[in-house]
């Protein structure tokens, strides 16, 4: 019987011993939701830069953190150049950068161009310093009659410089 007692003991002992020692060293898991500064849902956004319309933004919703970076979900962007749109860009999920107005576009990106152009590619970039838009991943570039694809590209956001590596053409 005295021995039965000390086994049960010592396994209480040495379970305490355990969880108190997981708890010092901070193995528990917090399980709450990461938070957020801001929500936005179903909204329309405008960037107005020198006085003129620099970037339309219409999306779901948005959630704005505390490094003044937003996220959205499969949000269309109107890019306006000099108070004229330029282009409509959809993606799956974009940050934008709020001070820098710089763009980081993952999954999915299409950009279709006022004067007809259409450009297909993921994880799209735009820099708003030097106003390019650019991305590493495969490209699919359509305008007048003929389909470019390539590895990756640059441009201006007009679509007037527009380098894209490896490519080859089909022309319909």
């Amino acid at each position: 019987m005295f021995y039965k007692s000390y086994i049960l003991l010592s396994v209480i002992m040495f379970t305490t011993f355990l969880l108190l020692s997981c708890k010092s060293r901070g193995l528990i898991i917090d399980e709450s939701l990461p938070s957020y500064d801001q929500k936005v849902e179903k909204f329309v956004a405008t960037r107005v830069y020198k006085g003129e319309i620099n970037m339309i933004v219409e999306g779901r919703s948005a959630i704005v953190d505390a490094r003044n970076i937003v996220d959205l979900s499969h949000p269309v962007i109107k890019l306006y150049d000099k108070g004229d749109c330029v282009f409509n860009l959809i993606a799956e999920n974009v940050k934008i950068n709020m001070e820098t107005c710089d763009v980081k576009c993952s999954g999915k990106c299409v950009i279709n161009a006022i004067n007809g152009e259409n450009l297909q590619t993921t994880n799209l970039m735009y820099n708003a310093k030097n106003n390019l838009i650019y991305s590493n991943n495969d490209v699919k570039f359509t305008k007048r009659g003929e389909t470019i694809y390539g590895t990756s590209f640059k441009s201006d956001t007009k679509l007037n410089n527009i380098v894209i590596k490896n490519h080859r053409v089909i022309i319909d």
